[in-house]
């Protein structure tokens, strides 16, 4: 069973998104994460209040790994809970939808 809690950090204009799931190399489904998107690119969320970044915390390093990729594909962000505290998990990727197909000049 997953599990899904949403708090609004209206301090930075962050959407944090916990997440937990019964097996931990389970993805985000896809359209969770176009909504997210869709929120960071409007720059407004469903309820009016600005948000500049949407966060993922996975509560397994496991779980953080297996979805940071497509979670930072959709330009979003990853974080873990570690020792109690949110820290960013990996590196931000270095690439773009253009240099992925090859069509970068």
């Amino acid at each position: 069973m997953s599990k899904e809690r949403i708090e609004y950090d209206a301090d930075n204009r962050t959407i944090k998104v916990y997440r937990s799931f019964q097996k931990p190399k389970t993805l985000v489904p896809k359209d969770e994460l176009k909504r997210w998107t869709n929120v960071v690119d409007a720059g407004r969320d469903d309820q009016g209040r600005k948000v500049d970044a949407v966060r993922y915390v996975f509560d397994e390093e496991e779980t953080a790994e297996y979805n940071h990729q497509p979670v930072a594909f959709a330009g979003l962000k990853t974080f873990v809970i570690r020792d109690g505290k949110e820290v960013p998990w990996g590196e931000e990727p270095k690439f773009s939808v253009r240099e992925d197909f090859g069509i970068d000049d």
